[in-house]
């Protein structure tokens, strides 16, 4: 317990830190990171995969993408009546993550054609997977300049709170086994608690973002609009959860890693955020 306590307070500092230093890059550099450890977690450390050039390179694929990603989104701010070399560079970088992820497919099929195993493909989905969901959390950070410190935080209040809620809520209320194959302690009325006061801590959190930010109206939260979200988001940060301890009891392994002493790796930590925050991030593109 001491040393899971004492891994959640660092880990806690170096997320605020994170989240709110003023520089953006900080951030996307951080979700590049994420990724990659992710997708190692994913190959490696579940034994899917073994072959050492697929996981070197399905990393440098990860953290590229989600770098590329958002420098593609960045440079869609600029007004592209520029200087020749500076256009054909901004039409180069918006260019860039269709032709990454083209290359990592050209990549994967180039192994399939080697080994003829079915590994490569099963690696593929599981990279992409990690990449577009650290992806959609550095384009969050992103959002509105500076302002977009609520939305990339959105995704961890409504995927954790109902993770919390239903841990309380299973702990002293849970009778009825929600899917006792794949993970045991959850249950239905854990899920229900934790839907219920994800919904209502998120309503909180727009309030709470709109008292901070005053009389800049332009820049107010839909509060309404966002508990709506966690409705929808919150059941859905469960089905992520289930799908990554799927993967784990399927490979015979406990936590997908220790970056984080007594809490397990990356994967453990962000499996129902980065299952959501694709959703979320086109959400707010349609409605907010």
């Amino acid at each position: 317990m001491k040393t899971r306590i004492i891994s959640a307070l660092v880990g806690t500092v170096l997320l605020l830190g994170i989240l709110f230093c003023p520089y953006e890059w900080v951030f996307v550099a951080a979700a590049a990171a994420l990724a990659a450890i992710a997708t190692w977690e994913l190959l490696h450390n579940t034994g899917i995969i073994k072959n050492t050039l697929f996981l070197i390179g399905s990393m440098l694929f990860a953290a590229t993408e989600v770098l590329a990603c958002t420098n593609a989104v960045e440079n869609t701010q600029y007004n592209y009546m520029l200087d020749p070399p500076l256009a054909l560079w901004l039409t180069v970088a918006g260019w860039l993550p269709i032709v990454l992820l083209l290359a990592y497919g050209v990549f994967t099929l180039l192994l399939f054609a080697v080994y003829r195993s079915s590994f490569v493909w099963k690696g593929l989905g599981l990279t992409v997977y990690a990449t577009l969901g650290f992806t959609a959390l550095a384009l969050l950070r992103l959002s509105s300049s500076v302002f977009g410190l609520p939305f990339v935080m959105l995704p961890l209040v409504i995927a954790w709170m109902s993770d919390t809620g239903a841990y309380f809520v299973g702990t002293f209320l849970g009778k009825h086994k929600m899917a006792p194959v794949i993970s045991p302690k959850k249950s239905w009325e854990g899920f229900f608690g934790g839907w219920l006061i994800s919904i209502g801590l998120t309503a909180v959190f727009g309030v709470i973002c709109n008292a901070l930010i005053g009389g800049m109206s332009s820049l107010h939260i839909k509060v309404g609009l966002i508990t709506v979200f966690a409705a929808v988001l919150a059941p859905l940060s469960v089905l992520g959860d289930l799908f990554a301890s799927l993967i784990k009891r399927r490979c015979g392994i406990k936590d997908y890693g220790n970056i984080m002493p007594g809490h397990g790796g990356v994967m453990d930590r962000f499996d129902s955020v980065i299952f959501i925050a694709p959703l979320l991030w086109v959400l707010l593109q349609l409605f907010h």
